[in-house]
């Protein structure tokens, strides 16, 4: 579970983040969910220790060990992460991609481990392409095996359906399924409105850099009846309900 209590990050002048207090649960599918520019990657960002924020706290407490922003201690490789920015090095095979988390693994497990995503991911037929060799889709897989391989309890996706077409969305979609039936915690920036709907568990709202709603899929789906599946930005206008904490 994380809890932020007045987390608050800046840009120059810019504000990622506004101060913003509440829990998000880490065992389950939580999708992340507002317009462009509100504030859904910095949240990812301070979600993974990978920035701090100038004021307040961002807690986690994962199977017993507690991890924040004050502390030395950071949660990786429990906790992993896909940003939007994939980081495949472009010279090397998907494959060979793969391997580089694994440097102080043992060879044959490492082998074992690549072998294990490979197939969940369904990758055997262009994992040892390299990544100007594949579709935006595949790449993204890679990404996904990569932070898989592993072993985390926790991962975190930005922007996991930007740039894929219906059918390559509904490709990574059959597979974000498989790591949450196995039990794997993922929360997830999109802007997949059907996604959010369908299959996630709870959904955060942001608006103009601020949390404003952390719910079910129950009462997301009630609040944002009546809107087209693409329709994403006006559905998360009108809703603007207190923080669940």
């Amino acid at each position: 579970m994380y809890s932020l209590t007045e987390a608050e990050k800046q840009y120059d002048r810019i504000v990622g983040l506004r101060s913003t207090s509440c829990s998000i649960p880490t065992d389950r599918l939580v999708v992340v969910m507002g317009a462009s520019g509100s504030g859904k990657s910095t949240l990812l960002r301070l979600l993974s220790f990978v920035e701090l924020p100038e004021r307040g706290t961002v807690r986690l407490e994962l199977n017993g060990d507690t991890f924040d922003n004050i502390g030395r201690s950071r949660p990786w490789p429990r906790l992993t992460c896909v940003f939007q920015k994939q980081f495949l090095w472009p010279h090397l095979t998907l494959r060979e991609n793969l391997r580089l988390p694994l440097r102080t693994v043992r060879d044959f497990e490492a082998t074992q481990r690549i072998a294990s995503v490979v197939e969940l991911f369904a990758m055997s037929e262009f994992v040892d392409r390299y990544p100007n060799e594949v579709s935006g889709g595949q790449a993204q897989r890679a990404a996904l095996a990569r932070a898989l391989v592993l072993d985390p309890e926790l991962i975190l996706i930005d922007e996991a359906h930007t740039g894929l077409d219906l059918e390559q969305q509904a490709i990574l979609n059959s597979h974000l399924l498989k790591l949450k039936a196995s039990s794997v915690g993922l929360i997830i920036v999109s802007h997949s409105l059907s996604f959010a709907r369908r299959h996630a568990d709870t959904v955060v709202t942001l608006k103009q850099g601020l949390v404003t709603a952390v719910d079910t899929r129950e009462v997301f789906l009630r609040t944002t009846a009546g809107y087209a599946k693409d329709d994403v930005d006006s559905a998360l206008d009108s809703h603007d309900i207190t923080v669940t904490r």
